[in-house]
């Protein structure tokens, strides 16, 4: 009897939910900022906003996840995806910067009680000799939503302008379709998908194991590390990248976009691939063969001679990252029981998004310590706007 597609049915929807929650958290990108600036925030406070929704998703979301262990994932999802739908929209109706403060952070906690669910349910429905093959198509729909969010809202926005809203009413409306998105997304996990969870757990119950698991794994301990470290690796780079292209070889903002997205969709491939080859040969080699080129790429790229020697070390070094990201996943749901399952995805996403707020921290203070210094290493000169790439890798 052949087997059955692993791109239909449950996996195909948590998919689809992924591609349009990452399109819906992408909208506002290319304007935010302006859009609390409208509203009265000072150009200094803009990072609060999004250091507000990761602190509400990192400090909730080891609870979500042990949420969903005891009453089940697709419940908490959809109140999830409700919560986004309501503020959302209140994203777009409120005020005053101070208001879109405090909207900006409850959204985090509806958006962590969203996604740490369906990322757990991932794993209770993928076949389990396809765990890393599931995940690669996740994280694959997931980065095809985040590069296209930014166009969309931004092409939105423009379209409001065009039909004579004013500046302000441009940004909010954009929110609307946000918060639609988040609907529909709530609709498809509803309809869509038939949780197995409970017969997991009353199987888990009735094993020799009859007491539920309550501490986390030694392995996993390690785990966490890897993904504090991993979340300050994604940090560090993002703020800065633009800056370096613009210093120091004064590439125009459309120049800087147009890499970014391109990067982004080649690196849609590594996904996919590396989580197949994880389910064949193993979680670790993949993270190995992923990690320490990506390393080695993040040192290069501030060694570029030129934008496109510069460009093309970036673009390997994305491609190998998410290599390495895809086995450090599918490493982390061999790793976690599944009557914990919930509640140690939930951790991991805390370690990630603590160093996803510090890394930003760190590298833009860093690039702005040293990015007129340069470095004499034995008969090497290097220059001291590589710092922050140095110290990630």
């Amino acid at each position: 009897m052949p087997k059955k597609s692993l791109y239909s049915g449950a996996i195909l929807i948590l998919g689809l939910n992924q591609l349009i929650e990452t399109i819906a958290f992408g909208i506002p990108y290319s304007y935010f900022p302006r859009y609390a600036i409208s509203l009265g925030s000072s150009v200094a406070s803009i990072g609060l906003f999004t250091s507000s929704f990761m602190f509400m998703s990192a400090v909730l979301s080891p609870y979500f996840g042990g949420y969903s262990d005891r009453f089940g994932r697709k419940r908490l999802t959809i109140i999830g995806l409700i919560g986004d739908v309501i503020f959302g929209a209140m994203t777009g109706l409120v005020p005053s910067w101070e208001w879109l403060l405090i909207v900006r952070g409850i959204n985090g906690a509806a958006t962590a009680a969203a996604v740490i669910p369906t990322e757990a349910m991932l794993v209770d429905l993928a076949p389990p000799d396809r765990v890393g093959e599931a995940t690669g198509f996740i994280l694959a729909c997931g980065m095809i939503g985040r590069n296209i969010g930014p166009l969309f809202g931004g092409t939105v926005q423009w379209l409001c302008v065009s039909f004579g809203f004013n500046e302000q009413d441009s940004y909010r409306v954009p929110y609307f379709v946000d918060a639609g998105f988040a609907a529909l997304s709530a609709l498809l996990i509803t309809f869509g998908i038939k949780e197995n969870k409970v017969e997991l757990i009353k199987k888990a119950e009735v094993s020799k194991n009859e007491k539920r698991i309550k501490e986390v794994p030694r392995p996993y301990k390690v785990l966490l590390v890897c993904a504090l470290i991993t979340g300050i690796g994604e940090g560090f780079i993002r703020p800065i990248l633009s800056l370096f292209f613009w210093d120091v070889f004064g590439a125009e903002p459309i120049e800087i976009g147009l890499l970014m997205t391109l990067s982004g969709f080649i690196t849609l491939l590594a996904s996919w691939l590396s989580g197949r080859v994880s389910d064949k040969f193993g979680r670790k080699i993949v993270i190995a063969l992923g990690g320490i080129p990506a390393r080695l790429l993040g040192i290069a790229i501030p060694l570029g001679a030129n934008f496109n020697a510069a460009s093309i070390f970036y673009t390997l070094r994305d491609f190998m990252w998410r290599i390495y990201v895809v086995g450090l996943r599918a490493l982390r749901a061999d790793l976690a029981p599944p009557e914990i399952r919930g509640r140690l995805f939930g951790l991991y996403r805390t370690f990630f998004d603590v160093g996803d707020i510090v890394g930003p921290i760190m590298a833009t203070y860093l690039y702005d310590v040293y990015r007129f210094e340069t470095f004499q290493v034995g008969g090497f000169t290097l220059p001291g706007y590589g710092v922050p790439f140095y110290l990630n890798s």
